[in-house]
């Protein structure tokens, strides 16, 4: 019974995160002046500090807050005197904040990380990764667990890819201000076909977030 009700949490906790629905590229990503690198949003009542990862920003126009939590999304910029402007994508982030906390953190956020692998890496927790209904076009080709993260490469052969975008991504997880924090990154396959770049954008994000909220000594 307590297993059950487990995945139930969970699946209803991932249903809450809307990174875990298709996103799309904004139609004002060309060039602009004094993007910001860092935003607080709310969800559940609790703020959390989105901070990009070196060689990105957030695209304010995207900002949702709402009941089900917040979600911003990032793409590639540069500095160019004192300025952060727009260049070319080379890959697609999203963050997203739940209004609640990571399932089991109170015994232990590493541990309550390898139950949430346990179930994203089952048939019904794979598909709430993917970008698409269909289903059957969804597998967790790997993941892994840090004792802050967990990461997991993810493939949708049903999304639509005519962009030149990785039909596999990276999904990160992580715990920030007693919210659950979910990040996406996708790449595109021509300049990532292992998507090792696509990773370690992925860990940085995470790092940048979990820095960006740690509580003033």
């Amino acid at each position: 019974m307590k297993i059950a009700l487990r995945k139930k949490s969970l699946v209803f906790l991932l249903t809450m995160v809307p990174l875990l629905t298709a996103c799309e590229a904004p139609s004002n990503s060309g060039l602009a002046t004094q993007i910001p690198r860092s935003k607080i949003v709310t969800a559940g009542g609790a703020d959390v500090m989105i901070a990009a990862p070196q060689g990105f920003c957030l695209d304010e126009a995207t900002v949702d807050e709402n009941r089900k939590g917040a979600f911003v999304f990032l793409s590639d910029c540069r500095q160019v005197e004192g300025n952060w402007h727009r260049v070319p994508i080379s890959a697609v982030l999203t963050a997203s904040v739940s209004p609640s906390g990571l399932p089991g953190a109170e015994a232990g956020q590493a541990k309550a990380l390898t139950a949430l692998q346990g179930f994203l890496t089952t048939a019904p927790g794979a598909y709430t990764l993917g970008k698409s209904n269909n289903a059957s076009g969804v597998r967790v080709v790997k993941s892994f667990t840090t004792d802050s993260a967990l990461y997991i490469l993810v493939e949708d052969t049903s999304t639509d890819t005519r962009d030149g975008a990785s039909k596999q991504f990276w999904r990160g997880f992580t715990q920030s201000g007693g919210r659950l924090v979910a990040i996406s990154v996708t790449g595109f396959s021509r300049n990532d076909p292992q998507e090792e770049r696509a990773l370690r954008i992925a860990q940085a994000f995470i790092q940048s977030i979990l820095d960006a909220n740690q509580p003033v000594s």
